[in-house]
């Protein structure tokens, strides 16, 4: 398994993005691994990904989506354009999948830099695995230990999933599920069950609107709060849905991915 090393030294995980960073300013560093999305890499990390979220995915959005002529699509990662970013995570899933023990053995390691990193500087690490991609974690063991949560119990972990029947979730693992296209059904049994669930909204209007006046799910109206001020979703009040405003390709959505 041959990866590079990236940004500040790590070869899995990414020590921040511009959301993430947000998270500073409350006392945290969020450390995420980003895999290639959906079916990019030959393998598929995102067994329930609908045709919006793969086209509004975030995999493309930022550095990620930086090529010369304009922003990646989707659909031209698939076909095979990638740029440094898009080439790296690629590499990662398929290191994921082949050489697994590699893999988690490397995951293990880099976590425990990431922590000492952050807690010299005066932060409190918390980690996303499934920055663009939904992989239960929770069963995938390291070694003889179930789970990487379990392998380090005073971290906390955090991911959006569309995955909506997870169980023996770790106690330091927190999820929010991700409403997308077609999904409205699972994201209601998630708000009953006590998950808080993800919308994308077009534009920052659409959003101040549903903080005011809550959101429709299932016939029932659903208390909303701001989603972008920070990316620290195991801070967010339970009940709610966490309204988002659109980015990268998800601006150009119209297959319900979006609301409006």
């Amino acid at each position: 398994m041959k990866l590079n090393a990236g940004s500040q030294g790590f070869q899995l995980l990414t020590p921040g993005n511009p959301k993430t960073e947000k998270g500073r300013g409350l006392g945290y560093w969020t450390f995420i691994l980003h895999l290639a999305p959906a079916d990019l890499s030959g393998y598929n990390v995102c067994p329930l990904a609908t045709a919006g979220c793969k086209r509004a995915c975030l995999n493309t959005a930022g550095r990620g989506g930086i090529m010369a002529g304009g922003l990646l699509t989707y659909a031209q990662v698939k076909r095979g354009r990638r740029n440094e970013i898009q080439s790296a995570r690629r590499l990662r899933t398929r290191a994921f999948f082949e050489h697994r023990a590699e893999f988690m053995a490397l995951l293990v390691k880099e976590i425990a830099k990431a922590i000492n990193r952050a807690r010299e500087e005066g932060y409190i690490p918390v980690f996303r695995l499934n920055g663009t991609s939904d992989i239960r974690w929770e069963s995938v063991p390291v070694g003889n230990v179930a789970n990487i949560m379990t392998v380090f119990p005073a971290v906390q972990f955090y991911d959006y999933t569309k995955l909506y029947n997870r169980k023996n979730i770790p106690a330091n693992y927190h999820l929010t599920f991700s409403l997308a296209d077609g999904n409205e059904a699972h994201a209601a049994r998630a708000i009953e069950s006590g998950i808080n669930v993800a919308a994308v909204f077009r534009n920052k209007d659409i959003v101040a609107r549903h903080l005011e006046h809550g959101m429709a799910l299932a016939g029932t109206q659903v208390p909303c709060t701001r989603g972008d001020d920070t990316d620290l979703r195991f801070l967010d009040a339970p009940g709610r849905v966490i309204a988002l405003y659109a980015k990268g390709n998800a601006k150009q959505d119209r297959t319900g991915f979006v609301r409006d």
